[in-house]
């Protein structure tokens, strides 16, 4: 097997394997690495929104397990406020099998696929980059890009610049009986309120639901035990020994740091691009994996540098992270009024779905919320 490639990604998320995927199809030689063996489990409620379904290639729709009309907000468990949408809002998918099917499209496009490969060491040299593996084999690439999730390898190693804040999640399948998965067809359910600076939610699956609690601070405890508060407020039985994964989750603030090195870029979870409000990677990893791609192959010409990167997500992604971080802060510091304030006025709740779905922005949310209420005027600054 050859040693030397144009660009080698670690991590074959959506991030890493759309980057490649688009790389590879325009024949730069593409190396994509990842530790687990595919297809794998990934802890993720797995809503596909609008903007993350823009960003698919046709073929996504086969992996759709159900389709969400109906989005219900709850303050801590009680007060469901349910606003019903035409068209379904959120796809419903398993990670599993969508990050199969992205890798399979790179490894289809020319990629050259090593899965089961853990990545020891990487090193940038100013003639390229080395990958080292945990079985003593070494890989050469020009670039590099770090595609390996909020535990980053390659972020620890090399000298990138990024503040992102970093959040917890704890999730599960539930088996539920049939008669009972029937009532949460076409529905996501999300609780406010009853675990600091998070939410908890429940998304229907084709044979489960997936149930899960996220916090936006690292300095929550007892998960476990608001997981549990959680389930059983929202009438769910869990048995005994039931398996809870849990997940680091970037939260972007908006301040994008230096996603660049000389050699090297990170795209999705590894870049901190998450949603700060709504803890979805899924789009930003899509997105990014695609700004990387045209980055590279136009540094691979020789017509760019890497800086463009970190300028493009700055300017393309950015905003939308800023203002998801301002309508956070307040949200999470008054859930109990801004629940209320849902509750009289549903069109709020209705406007933050659709920018979740992709047709409006957090910047149109955030002047429609401080045109009308003083609580997120307070926060403007």
């Amino acid at each position: 097997m050859n040693r030397d490639f144009d660009v080698i990604v670690c991590g074959a998320g959506p991030a890493g394997s759309t980057c490649g995927r688009l790389l590879a199809r325009r024949g730069a030689r593409v190396l994509l690495v990842d530790k687990a063996v595919f297809p794998r489990y990934k802890p993720c409620g797995g809503g596909l929104t609008g903007k993350a379904q823009g960003e698919l290639e046709s073929g996504w729709e086969n992996l759709v397990e159900d389709g969400t009309r109906e989005v219900v907000f709850y303050h801590r468990q009680k007060n469901p406020l349910v606003i019903t949408f035409p068209e379904p809002v959120i796809q419903m998918v398993s990670r599993e099998r969508l990050d199969n099917w992205l890798l399979e499209g790179a490894a289809a496009a020319g990629a050259v696929v090593r899965d089961g490969y853990k990545v020891a060491a990487v090193v940038e040299t100013a003639q390229g980059v080395e990958v080292r593996g945990a079985d003593g084999t070494a890989f050469r690439g020009r670039f590099l890009v770090g595609a390996d999730g909020a535990r980053s390898l390659v972020r620890r190693s090399l000298p990138f610049v990024t503040g992102a804040a970093a959040g917890v999640t704890l999730e599960c399948e539930l088996e539920v009986e049939a008669g009972l998965l029937d009532q949460y067809q076409g529905r996501v359910y999300l609780s406010y309120g009853g675990i600091p600076a998070g939410y908890g939610w429940i998304f229907p699956k084709g044979d489960h639901l997936s149930v899960g609690i996220g916090s936006f601070t690292r300095r929550v405890k007892g998960l476990k035990g608001y997981f549990l508060d959680f389930c059983r407020g929202m009438g769910l039985k869990v048995p005994e020994g039931v398996r809870c994964r849990g997940a680091v989750i970037p939260a972007a603030d908006g301040r994008i740091g230096a996603l660049h090195t000389a050699r090297a870029l990170l795209v999705g979870d590894a870049a901190g691009l998450v949603d700060p409000f709504s803890g979805e990677g899924i789009y930003y990893a899509l997105r990014s994996g695609r700004l990387a791609a045209e980055v590279l192959y136009a540094a691979l010409e020789g017509r760019e540098r890497l800086e463009n990167y970190t300028r493009r997500v700055q300017e393309e992604i950015a905003p939308s992270l800023h203002y998801a971080a301002r309508i956070a802060r307040v949200v999470y510091a008054l859930t109990p009024v801004v629940h209320r304030l849902v509750t009289a006025n549903p069109e709020v709740a209705r406007r933050l779905v659709t920018v979740l779905f992709g047709a409006a922005t957090y910047e149109d949310l955030w002047r429609y919320l401080v045109e009308r209420y003083a609580i997120f005027r307070r926060f403007h600054h």
